[in-house]
């Protein structure tokens, strides 16, 4: 049987992504051996190896930005639509006054959250390998940790030791010591599973600002899995757009583990030879516009982002899996003939 792991990358509050990305791994019953992660990702990577997955899962479900990372009230609630744009300078001017105040945004709400869905006794009797990256601060030094390298009572130090991007307060935790986000050295870390002889390791990755490292071991496999589309910021205060990203990432997933086929959608199983079908009254010349459109390389590829384009025009919904066939049939309704995308898609033969 593979040995088969996951490496989630930092990027602050766009981590509901990896969430999302785990939940399809359950889905198509993936058995995961191990987990790690830098800064959000270690994080999410430790609540998975505690078996708090469906915690963890909650709690992006119902996370409340502004409170964890202690924004005003007002400030926070403009971005979800609740507070006028007199009341967010207010906001503004008092979470600034506040981050001042204290030399950074204090983690002591994070901490609190932390201890929600990570324990160091469940961490123990996990049978998942768990580790992450930090840089300790002063000689800029990078330090890889794994279950039996915590010190005991430290795991959630260890955690925040991940997360410590410099807008945060940074003060000594572990060992006395000034502790980095593990991104400044490398912000997903195959390297610790690949070390461990991993057959597969799944990279999550979210766009982080940080480091990427190669994975310099050729015995182990590396497939990524990255967002079809934009995710939200790194300090994302907007509700909907935090659950999109968990939309987002077992959406995502599900295509690559099940071999699905699109780019911004998700299609069942496509074949060459159903594409040759369809486009049999196209020339070869109108296929030609398609690929340079779309800079695609295939008559496939071109076709299924000439799809993806209408329904994404239509403003079709991103989070479900679709049959390409039906979609055809679909566009084929439509009466925009001046666009020649989709022109060129009601000309697509089909029964």
């Amino acid at each position: 049987m593979k040995k088969i792991g996951i490496a989630f990358e930092g990027g602050g509050l766009k981590g509901g992504y990896h969430v999302g990305a785990y939940y399809a791994f359950l889905k198509c019953h993936v058995k995961v051996k191990g987990v790690v992660g830098t800064s959000i990702g270690a994080f999410n990577a430790c609540a998975i190896a505690c078996g708090n997955f469906e915690k963890l899962y909650s709690l992006w479900e119902n996370l409340e930005p502004g409170n964890v990372l202690g924004f005003s009230t007002l400030y926070s609630s403009f971005f979800n639509g609740e507070s006028s744009k007199i009341n967010v300078i207010k906001g503004f001017n008092q979470t600034i006054f506040h981050i001042l105040k204290s030399r950074g945004i204090d983690t002591k709400n994070m901490k609190e959250l932390a201890k929600t869905v990570i324990s160091e006794e469940e961490l123990k009797k996990s049978k998942m390998d768990f580790g992450l990256v930090t840089v300790k601060f002063r000689k800029l030094q990078p330090i890889y940790l794994e279950k039996s390298d915590i010190k005991e009572g430290k795991l959630i130090d260890s955690i925040l030791a991940s997360c410590s991007l410099p807008i945060f307060k940074l003060e000594p935790i572990i060992d006395n010591s000034i502790y980095l986000d593990g991104g400044f050295y490398d912000n997903c870390p195959t390297i610790i599973l690949a070390k461990k002889n991993y057959d597969l390791v799944y990279e999550i990755r979210i766009k982080g600002i940080g480091r990427n490292r190669k994975n310099k071991y050729k015995n182990t496999k590396v497939i990524t899995i990255k967002p079809s589309r934009n995710l939200c910021r790194v300090l994302e205060l907007n509700k909907k757009n935090i659950t999109n990203n968990i939309l987002m990432g077992y959406y995502d997933t599900i295509k690559i583990l099940k071999k699905y086929d699109g780019y911004k959608y998700v299609f069942k199983k496509v074949s060459a030879n159903f594409i040759n079908l369809i486009t049999r009254k196209l020339s070869d010349r109108q296929v030609k516009r398609l690929m340079v459109f779309f800079k695609a390389k295939t008559k496939k590829e071109a076709l299924i982002k000439a799809v993806e384009y209408v329904l994404e025009n239509e403003k079709v919904n991103y989070f479900n899996v679709y049959n390409f066939y039906m979609q055809v049939k679909f566009i084929k309704k439509l009466s925009k003939e001046t666009n020649f995308i989709y022109k060129y898609i009601n000309m697509l033969s089909i029964i």
